[in-house]
């Protein structure tokens, strides 16, 4: 049984199922807003400063620094598409509507909104119909 060669110019392989090495759009969004919160709280844990509202905000900076390391790698992961990746930001995006929903109980609607926005974001991006695809393709052996 032979392995399918990607396509070098980038079109759906048989199946309709994503080029291998390249994510889709939407995956690709939901990476790059991945690196980019990951970095911002890794550079907030380095220079000690604190982030405004959410879970964050309650994390000494040594936290900080790890939190955003976690989120740089699940954007490296969800941008190579590893499912493991995909699952752990959807599962914190679960943790992340209830503590919004316990917020916005508790008083904080400005602030809680903000809070179930993201998440919600993620959600909606790594539940497209593209990428489904993408992380349920076969990964191809690299080398």
């Amino acid at each position: 049984m032979s392995v399918p060669t990607p396509d070098p110019d980038h079109q759906p392989e048989p199946g309709g199922r994503p080029p291998a090495g390249k994510a889709p759009g939407p995956v690709l969004a939901a990476a790059i807003l991945l690196y980019i919160g990951g970095g911002l709280t890794l550079l907030y844990g380095l220079v000690g400063a604190r982030v405004s509202g959410g879970f964050s905000s309650l994390l000494p900076p040594w936290a900080l620094v790890l939190y955003g390391l976690l989120y740089v790698g699940l954007g490296w992961g969800v941008q190579h598409g590893r499912r493991w990746a995909r699952r752990t930001v959807l599962v914190l995006c679960g943790f992340g509507v209830a503590l919004a929903a316990v917020k916005l109980v508790a008083g904080g609607k400005a602030s809680a909104i903000v809070d179930l926005l993201w998440p919600l974001v993620y959600v909606a991006l790594l539940c497209t119909e593209a990428a489904r695809d993408w992380f349920g393709r076969t990964p191809q052996p690299t080398g």
